[in-house]
C-alpha cells in the first residue's frame, strides 16, 4: 500500500500509544512504503483490534469492526461540516487502514476546507492507499492549477508517479519539491532511501550533503549531525545540533530527534543545555518533555524535572498519563532515598492530636445528611490512638515523611476505628499525633505500665481506648493492641498478630475481627449503608489511601504545610486508582472525592489535571446508579464551574441537600 505525504497543518489525535524517550518523532512514517506479507493467523486476530485510552489513561481494545461503526463513522458524521476535526479524523483512520471508508470525508474536505493544498493532499492519500492513482494525481494537479507548486503537493505527485511505476518522473518531482522545501520530513526521508537502494551508502552520503547544500537546508545538518555523534565525533555533531536549533527550534521532531540522540548516547548535559531552553510543552508536546524529565532525573537536578513533569501533565493526555506516572514515581523515590525522618524533642514541639470521629473519608464530603447518619449521642465512644513504634534503646520519636512503618502506624488504627465505627455500636474516634506546621508524630512505643498511664488521662474523655505498637525485624512485622476500659483504667485484652510483609494485610483482616470481638462483637450491617469491607487484595492500597486522606486532610486544615507535601499528585490520584480497579466499592470513590474537596481547600496547582478525570468518574458513578453521584456540587464547586453549581441549586428543592451545598460552598 502506498503511503501519501501529509502536510504540516494541525496535529494528530493521540489514539495508540506513542513512544517516548527515543530519537524517532511519534508520527514518523516509513520514507519508502512497502508491501506486507500476510500475516499469521495470530497476528491477523490482533490486527483485528484497536487500542484505545479513555480519559483515565487506561488502555482498552474494541475490534475494527467496533470502531468503525461506533466511533469513527458516527464522529465523522458529527464533523461533516469541520475541516479541522474532520481533518484529524481521516488522518487516524488512514493510520488504522480505514481509507475506504473515509473516502467520502476525503472528499468533503474538498468542498468544506479553506486550507486548498490540506485538503487535495488528504483526498491524494485516501485515492493512494484505494490505489486508485491516476485519480489521485489529478486532485493533486489540481490544486497545483489553483494555488501553485507547492513542496507537499509536488512530493505526493511523486508517490502518485511511483505508484504508477514511472521511477524516473518521481525523481525529478520530488527533487523538485525538495528545492521548494529542503525540510519535509517524509520527502527528504523517502528521497534518501531511494538514492541509498540504488548505490548504498556513498550514494546516501552523496545525497545527503546535495540537500544540505540547498537554500534553507537544515534537516540534513541534522541527519548528518546524527551521523556525527553515531560515530562518537561530539563536537562536530553538537556543531550539527546548534545550527539546526538556530533555524528550527520550534520543530518538535528536530527536539525530539536530539533529545533522543543526545540521551542514547549518554550526552545528558548537552542534552538539558541544547533542548531545555527551546522546550514549549504546549507547543512541542509530552515526547520532548519526557526525555528532558529522564534527564533531569540523572542530573539529579530534581526542582526542574518535577516543575516540568507538572507541566506535562497539565497537557492532559492519556495515553502519556502512564509515563508521567511511572517518572513521578521515580522522582518520588529519589526525594525519598535523599531524606531521613527528624528526631524531636517532645519537650519543645507543639505536639497536638487531632481528633477524627468519623471514618477518615466523610472529611471533606460536608456532611451529606441524606447519605450519612451520625451514631447517636448516648453510644459509648472507642478511641484508637496511633502506633508507636518498636525502638532500639538510642532511637526518639521523630517528625517523618511517610514511609512504610510510619504510613501504617496511622493507616492501621484509621482503618481500625472505621471498622469499629461500622461494625460495632460504639462511636469510634481516631486520634493522629502532629506536629503543628509540620507533619505525624511517630512516638515510641509504650510498656504496659505506659498504656495504663495513658489510658487513665483518658479517662474523661473515652469509655475505650486502643493503643499499642508496630515494630519490624528482618521480614517480620508485629502489631500488637491493648484494649484498655478508661473508667476502671483496666487491661480488657491484648491482641496482636505477625506475619512477614507480603501476609501483613491479611493479618490486619485478622486481627480487626480480634478486636471487633473485644468490643462487644460484630453487627449484621454496616452503620452507613455504602460501607463494604475491603477484601484481602484491596487491603494494602486501602491502608495506603487512608494515611494519604489523613494527610491531605492536615493540609487543608492548615495543621501541616502545603508547600512540605511529598507526592502530592499520588495523594489525590491514588483512590481514583482504586475507584476505577473495583468500581463496586462505594468508599473507595468517597475516599476520591473527599481528596479533591481538601485539594481544593487548600489550593492546589495540580486540581486541574483532575478535572476531566473527576467528571469522567461521575458519569461512570451515573450509570451505575451509585447513590454517591448526589456529591457532583463538590466537583462542580472544586473545579469552578459556578453555572453547574447554579443550575443544581435551582433544580434542588430538598432543604438538607441546599444546606449541604452551602457548606460546600461555604468552606472556599
Amino acid at each position: 500500500m502506498q503511503n501519501g505525504l501529509r502536510p504540516a497543518h494541525g496535529g494528530t489525535m493521540f489514539k495508540r500509544l506513542m513512544q517516548s524517550l527515543t530519537g524517532k518523532p511519534a508520527s514518523a512514517k516509513p520514507p519508502l512504503a512497502v508491501s506486507q506479507p500476510a500475516a499469521p493467523p495470530a497476528e491477523a486476530a490482533q490486527a483485528q483490534l484497536i487500542t484505545v485510552y479513555d480519559a483515565h489513561g487506561r488502555e482498552l481494545q474494541v475490534t475494527r469492526a467496533d470502531w468503525r461503526d461506533n466511533m469513527l463513522l458516527p464522529q465523522i458524521k458529527a464533523m461533516w461540516d469541520q475541516p479541522n476535526e474532520l481533518y484529524q479524523l481521516i488522518l487516524n483512520a488512514l493510520d488504522d487502514g480505514f481509507a475506504a471508508e473515509v473516502d467520502p470525508a476525503s472528499q468533503r474536505m474538498l468542498e468544506i476546507d479553506p486550507i486548498v493544498e490540506r485538503a487535495h493532499v488528504i483526498r491524494a492519500i485516501v485515492l493512494m492507499q484505494q490505489e486508485r492513482f491516476e485519480q489521485a494525481g489529478q486532485v493533486l494537479r489540481d490544486a497545483i492549477g489553483r494555488i501553485g507548486e507547492t513542496a507537499t503537493l509536488l512530493a505526493n505527485l511523486a508517490k502518485v508517479q511511483a505508484g504508477r511505476g514511472d521511477e524516473h518522473q518521481a525523481d525529478a518531482t520530488l527533487w523538485k519539491a525538495l528545492q521548494l522545501d529542503p525540510n519535509q520530513d517524509n520527502g527528504l526521508g523517502w528521497w534518501l532511501a531511494r538514492q541509498r537502494e540504488r548505490g548504498g551508502e556513498p550514494a546516501y552520503r552523496a545525497a545527503l550533503e546535495q540537500a544540505a547544500a540547498l537554500p534553507g537546508s537544515w534537516r540534513a545538518s541534522l541527519y548528518l549531525g546524527r551521523e556525527s555523534l553515531a560515530k562518537q565525533d561530539v563536537p562536530a555533531a553538537l556543531d550539527k545540533f546548534r545550527s539546526v536549533l538556530a533555524q528550527a527550534a520550534h520543530s518538535t521532531d528536530v527536539l525530539l530527534v536530539i533529545s533522543g540522540d543526545l540521551g542514547n548516547a549518554g550526552r545528558i548535559v548537552e542534552l538539558v543545555d541544547l533542548i531545555g531552553p527551546s522546550y514549549d510543552p504546549e507547543t512541542h508536546g509530552p515526547q520532548v518533555g519526557m526525555n528532558l524529565v529522564q534527564a533531569y532525573l540523572h542530573l539529579d537536578r530534581l526542582d526542574e524535572g518535577e516543575a516540568l513533569l507538572h507541566r506535562l501533565y497539565a497537557l492532559n493526555i492519556p495515553p502519556f498519563k502512564q509515563h508521567l506516572d511511572a517518572m513521578a514515581s521515580q522522582y518520588e523515590a529519589r526525594r525519598e532515598a535523599g531524606a531521613s525522618s527528624r528526631p524531636i524533642d517532645t519537650e519543645e514541639l507543639q505536639i497536638a492530636n487531632m481528633p477524627f470521629e468519623l471514618p477518615i473519608w466523610r472529611y471533606g464530603l460536608r456532611e451529606p445528611q441524606w447519605l450519612f447518619a451520625n451514631k447517636p449521642d448516648s453510644a459509648r465512644k472507642v478511641t484508637f490512638l496511633m502506633l508507636g513504634k518498636v525502638m532500639s534503646g538510642e532511637e526518639r520519636a521523630e517528625q517523618q515523611r511517610e514511609d512504610e512503618l510510619g504510613r501504617l502506624s496511622r493507616a492501621i488504627p484509621l482503618y481500625l476505628a472505621e471498622s469499629a465505627y461500622e461494625w460495632t455500636s460504639l462511636h469510634a474516634h481516631c486520634l493522629a499525633a502532629v506536629v503543628r506546621g509540620g507533619g505525624p508524630v511517630l512516638f515510641g512505643a509504650q510498656d504496659e505500665a505506659g498504656e495504663r498511664e495513658t489510658a487513665a488521662g483518658f479517662a474523661s474523655s473515652t469509655d475505650l481506648l486502643v493503643l499499642g505498637s508496630i515494630g519490624e525485624a528482618g521480614n517480620l512485622w508485629t502489631v500488637d493492641l491493648g484494649i484498655w476500659d478508661t473508667a476502671r483504667v483496666a487491661l480488657i485484652g491484648r491482641e496482636a498478630v505477625s506475619s512477614d510483609r507480603a501476609g501483613l494485610e491479611a493479618a490486619i483482616l485478622e486481627l480487626e475481627g480480634r478486636v471487633l470481638a473485644r468490643l462487644g462483637g460484630v453487627q449484621s450491617a454496616p452503620h452507613d449503608a455504602i460501607y463494604t469491607r475491603p477484601t484481602a487484595e484491596q487491603m494494602q492500597p486501602y491502608l495506603g489511601a487512608l494515611a494519604q486522606s489523613l494527610t491531605l486532610s492536615l493540609v487543608a486544615n492548615e495543621v501541616t504545610r502545603k508547600q512540605d507535601l511529598w507526592g502530592e499528585r499520588n495523594l489525590i490520584e491514588w483512590p481514583l486508582r482504586m475507584a476505577l480497579q473495583w468500581p463496586e466499592q462505594e468508599v473507595f470513590k468517597a475516599l476520591y472525592l473527599s481528596g479533591i474537596s481538601h485539594a481544593a481547600r487548600y489550593g492546589s496547582e495540580l486540581l486541574g489535571e483532575f478535572e476531566g478525570r473527576s467528571f469522567a468518574l461521575l458519569h461512570e458513578m451515573g450509570l451505575a446508579k451509585s447513590p454517591l453521584v448526589d456529591l457532583g456540587p463538590l466537583l462542580l464547586h472544586a473545579f469552578g464551574r459556578a453555572d453547574g453549581l447554579a443550575a443544581v441549586r435551582r433544580d434542588t428543592a430538598d432543604a438538607h441537600r441546599l444546606a449541604w451545598i452551602e457548606r460546600v460552598v461555604g468552606v472556599g
